[in-house]
């Protein structure tokens, strides 16, 4: 036994202390939830949840002992002896992201408890942005990272869409989205058991974006604010995109790449939202001046009478329509003005059902977000948000947006 530990390095042996504490770490969460889930929710739904969260806390800590081997930098071979800050967070994630598949089968809950999965989809995409951010920093980026990575957000995708379609906010074939990404890897598989060549995929940070995207829209879903049928049709055009990329990605690897010309493919993703925007304008002229026409009569009703909160709430959201919507036409900071737009158009939900114009909106809304808004735009500092990864080097990036 003696001899067996001695041939253990160093280095691996104090990752797996740091996986033994992880493990202890997530024990600890797991039986703080359950207490608190019990207390909270029916038991045998909290002991549901307790099943399921300890399911998938098995399966990370799995990934994570047959990945230590794999703490080395790219192009390295040298173990590093500690995890890092990147990782710890991803890991963090993982746990995360356990907690949410544990709501799986699972009624939506009720009171505060609804709020639950939302908030914990919305911790896994804050640290999944910011792992990658802490271990280029300290530069820490290792292959283990990259497996923990890629694993959680599959999973994380696939967890989610569940829940979504689960509690209806989503229609049932919105599964196909976390789906994707394993029939893929299963396409790979078969050519090359079939002994078939598979050719490279060219760098592209499209992917990176539309699958941002496509965690972003769950975890607003998956808050209780929104509701169908405004959640199905941004459903239908979030994924779409994303679907459509990884078709021709697959033709791809197959060989059969699919490409505009790139004096054409340029010239259609920088006009193309140029007449989204001016169809924003035409579809919300009329509306917006209506609004602002009787605006001055109910701010003197307010100060003169006092309105009732929804009236009131209803007002705000009119000014700040108004806002958002002048810097989408305008193309300042253009995808961030359309997801407050889409947050805005599905939050008039509130008051009334959405409109056919309002569902128009929704559609041209979420393809300002992927397309960006295009040529003669002001200023758009966001686009380094969505194209450029926290703690990377500025890189030149292309201004489109498809994957």
């Amino acid at each position: 036994m003696a001899g067996y530990r001695r041939s253990i390095p160093d280095s691996l042996r104090n990752l797996r202390n740091h996986w033994l504490i992880y493990f202890l770490v997530n024990v600890a969460a797991i039986v703080l939830g359950f207490t608190l889930l019990r207390a909270v929710w029916q038991p045998e739904l909290a002991l549901r949840w307790l099943g399921l969260t300890t399911v998938v806390v098995v399966y990370n800590l799995w990934t994570l002992w047959r990945g230590l081997p794999f703490n080395h930098r790219p192009g390295e071979s040298v173990l590093l002896p500690k995890l890092g800050a990147g990782n710890i967070l991803t890991l963090t994630r993982g746990l995360f992201t356990a907690a949410l598949a544990g709501f799986l089968f699972s009624p939506w809950p009720a009171g505060g408890l609804a709020w639950a999965p939302g908030l914990l989809y919305l911790l896994v995409i804050v640290s999944d942005y910011f792992d990658g951010y802490l271990a280029r920093i300290s530069n820490h980026t290792t292959r283990l990272g990259e497996k923990l990575d890629l694993s959680l957000d599959g999973l994380g995708v696939l967890i989610g869409a569940g829940l979504a379609v689960q509690y209806q906010q989503a229609p049932v074939w919105y599964l196909s989205v976390a789906l994707a990404r394993y029939l893929f890897l299963i396409g790979v598989w078969l050519r090359e058991k079939l002994g078939k060549p598979t050719y490279p995929l060219t760098p592209n940070t499209g992917r990176r974006v539309f699958a941002g995207l496509q965690m972003g829209f769950l975890a607003v879903v998956l808050l209780p604010l929104f509701s169908p049928p405004g959640t199905h049709l941004a459903a239908l055009f979030f994924a779409l995109p994303f679907l459509l990329g990884f078709a021709r990605d697959g033709l791809a690897i197959s060989g059969f790449a699919i490409a505009l010309p790139q004096n054409k493919g340029q010239k259609l993703l920088l006009w193309s939202p140029v007449i989204l925007r001016l169809l924003v304008a035409a579809l919300m002229f009329g509306p917006l001046l209506q609004r602002l026409r009787f605006l001055p009569d109910q701010i003197l009703l307010f100060i003169d009478h006092g309105l009732p909160v929804p009236d009131m709430t209803s007002l705000a959201l009119g000014l700040l329509e108004v806002l958002v919507l002048c810097l989408l036409v305008l193309g300042v900071s253009g995808r961030v003005s359309a997801i407050l737009a889409l947050l805005l158009t599905g939050a008039n939900q509130i008051f009334a059902s959405l409109t056919p114009y309002q569902m128009t909106l929704i559609v041209v809304y979420t393809a300002i977000l992927f397309m960006g808004t295009g040529a003669l735009s002001l200023w758009n500092p966001d686009e380094r948000l969505f194209f450029q990864r926290a703690g990377e080097r500025q890189e030149t990036a292309g201004t489109g947006g498809c994957s």
